[in-house]
């Protein structure tokens, strides 16, 4: 199973939106963010659409070979 995780780092004047893409097998349990300057972290299936991906994420993953189905 291919899985993708995708973070938003804010820390007080700056804004970085991180994408770091692996694959991992056997996924379980809920992902936590364990720090006081992430907001959220959640994995996603490549199998069907991510909702609300933004088009250069996208495009990114669609060239790095990551999105094939869709």
């Amino acid at each position: 199973m291919s899985v993708l995780h995708l973070g938003i780092n804010v820390h007080i004047w700056q804004v970085y939106n991180v994408i770091a893409v692996y694959e991992a097998l056997g996924v379980q349990g809920i992902p936590v963010v364990n720090d006081l300057e992430g907001l959220d972290v959640k994995y996603f299936s490549l199998d069907e659409p991510i909702p609300d991906l933004n088009p250069f994420n996208k495009m990114y993953l669609r060239k790095a070979g990551y999105i094939q189905k869709w």
